[in-house]
């Protein structure tokens, strides 16, 4: 428990702290008023401070103790109830982490009150979300092929996602299609074919205004009036018509009126303001008995909204764009070809071919990407809705089912088909083959390709990840697991009843493997280093498990 005398003593032993105006503990929280001088200051400045009863410890990820002045709101990093943003170092000593806290304080006089710095990084304005009815809506952007300019209005056309949880309310998930300009152009969101495919089933307006919907440019609008200056006339008559014409049918329905903004050269947001049809906040006025629109002043209902464009969407981290932007086919979507294609689809790959001619049942699928709930399908089916569940940008793509079963083996030494077959193979930039079909990786070994070539085999147990590249797979790889690796094979899964044995590893032991290829083949590309042989092979060495990669 904080105490209060301790505070008291620590504040005031502080040397910019001149004065403390009032100290006392309410219900464990210690709050009071002090004073705050440092050289080069044209005046004093007067904190309200509150020191919450978990204190020195975290709430979450905020700070147990607040620092307020609400003259300050012009500043950077000052909260709309006049809060100072800082986040500190860590201690657990009640003492250590207050003189840290002031000093953080501190810090931020020094750097935004004194030297007037701003901030160069962008922040999002600070907007209190609501629900009406007890619902939220969230509305999820992306990048268009378009520049739009200052009073730009039209109709933004939207798709469903799913209906999520927040808090002990849900939120209603939507992902904007495209924005239509009142001219008729149609500005398409870039997102993958599956989701500009999916149906339009809910609009809303649209309106740019150049700069944000805010006070002091980081406070969003709390009262409709406030966009007075930002909404031109011909948007609120289009605002009005629709009210007008919707509200016998739609009375009550939640429409989102989305703002648009710059943040950069480069960059726009949008937030999105939530009207109820019949309750649209538009009145008549008259100027020279000429009727206008104006804003009535009401409470503004913001809902949420996030910009999923690939660079935000892959900024925590992505593979090499060698990678990302290659053209990938893979062939056998099993346990290490379905990790690998998920592995690849969250490090930011766009164009993906997958070719299996299997299905999948529901009691075989713990060491794979594939999901009980969706019973006997065929794995490229599941597989695709997988992958695009993963990324919005990701375009996939189902070779033939049997194209390397049946055509490639009996027709490979034709000439024609050959010539067709390295053709069609060179279109990629990628070919990952995770058959383990000793016949498949002959054949395909055998071809003059200019593509990179990538077989993955893997031992029993999964002590060990052949990673073998084009040209000389064939051989390199029997030769290993013929003469130099050692595996148990007499310790093989085998299924009850008619079925060929299989190698035993759990999800764990697979993905393991699989993300140290990617990681080293992810090296090779951004270092430009010609690939070579290798094995991922793990142990356990001395109590210690351990992985390394070895070069062949």
């Amino acid at each position: 428990m904080v105490d209060l005398a301790k505070i008291e003593d620590i504040i005031s032993s502080t040397s910019y702290i001149t004065e403390i105006l009032s100290i006392e503990d309410i219900d464990r929280t210690i709050s009071g008023k002090f004073v705050l001088q440092l050289e080069k200051m044209p005046r004093s400045l007067v904190f309200s401070f509150e020191i919450f009863s978990i204190y020195p410890f975290k709430f979450h990820d905020r700070e147990s103790i607040k620092f307020t002045n609400t003259d300050l709101l012009e500043y950077d990093h000052v909260m709309e109830d006049g809060s100072i943003c800082i986040h500190t170092s860590h201690s657990v000593n009640i003492k250590e982490k207050l003189i840290i806290d002031l000093n953080s304080l501190k810090d931020w006089v020094l750097k935004y009150y004194i030297n007037k710095e701003t901030n160069k990084k962008y922040e999002h304005v600070i907007i209190n979300h609501q629900s009406i009815n007890d619902k939220h809506s969230s509305y999820i952007f992306t990048d268009v092929d378009y520049t739009f300019k200052r009073g730009d209005c039209g109709i933004v056309e939207l798709s469903n996602l799913a209906t999520g949880s927040l808090g002990n309310q849900s939120i209603d998930n939507h992902i904007v299609q495209q924005f239509v300009l009142t001219d008729g152009t149609k500005i398409e969101c870039q997102w993958s074919d599956h989701y500009l495919n999916q149906p339009i089933n809910n609009k809303g307006f649209f309106i740019f205004t150049k700069c944000p919907p805010a006070r002091y440019k980081k406070f969003a609008f709390k009262e409709i009036i406030d966009f007075t200056p930002h909404m031109h006339q011909s948007f609120l008559n289009r605002l009005y018509r629709f009210n007008k014409e919707n509200t016998e049918n739609f009375k009550g329905t939640v429409f989102p009126v989305f703002i648009g903004y710059d943040i950069s050269d480069e960059l726009i947001h949008w937030n999105v303001l939530l009207l109820e049809i019949g309750k649209f906040p538009i009145v008549f006025d008259y100027i020279v008995n000429i009727a206008i629109k104006k804003l009535s002043n009401e409470r503004v209902v913001w809902a949420y909204t996030h910009n999923a464009s690939y660079r935000n969407y892959f900024g925590r981290g992505a593979l090499n764009k060698n990678i990302t932007n290659a053209k990938i086919l893979l062939i056998g979507i099993g346990a290490i070809g379905s990790i690998l294609a998920k592995s690849l689809v969250k490090g930011g790959c766009k164009f993906i071919s997958i070719a299996d001619h299997d299905t999948k049942y529901p009691d075989n699928v713990c060491r794979s990407e594939y999901n009980f709930v969706s019973g006997i399908t065929k794995k490229t089916d599941e597989l695709v809705e997988i992958l695009t569940q993963s990324s919005p940008f990701v375009e996939i793509s189902i070779i033939k089912d049997n194209y390397f079963e049946i055509p490639i083996k009996q027709l490979s030494t034709v000439p024609e088909f050959e010539n067709a077959l390295i053709s069609n193979l060179n279109k990629y930039d990628y070919i990952f083959d995770c058959t383990t079909d000793n016949d498949l990786m002959y054949i395909l070994d055998s071809l003059k390709l200019n593509c990179q070539l990538i077989n993955l085999s893997i031992t029993n147990h999964a002590t060990n990840l052949v990673c073998a590249f084009h040209p000389n797979i064939y051989r390199f790889v029997i030769t290993l697991f013929d003469n130099i690796l050692s595996q148990d094979v007499t310790d093989l899964h085998e299924p009850i009843g008619c079925w060929h044995p299989t190698f035993k590893a759990s999800y764990t032991d697979i993905s393991l493997l699989i993300q140290s290829f990617i990681k080293q083949l992810n090296y090779f590309e951004t270092n430009r280093i010609t690939p070579f042989n290798f094995i991922v092979k793990t142990a356990t060495e001395n109590r210690i498990a351990t992985i390394s990669i070895n070069e062949y």
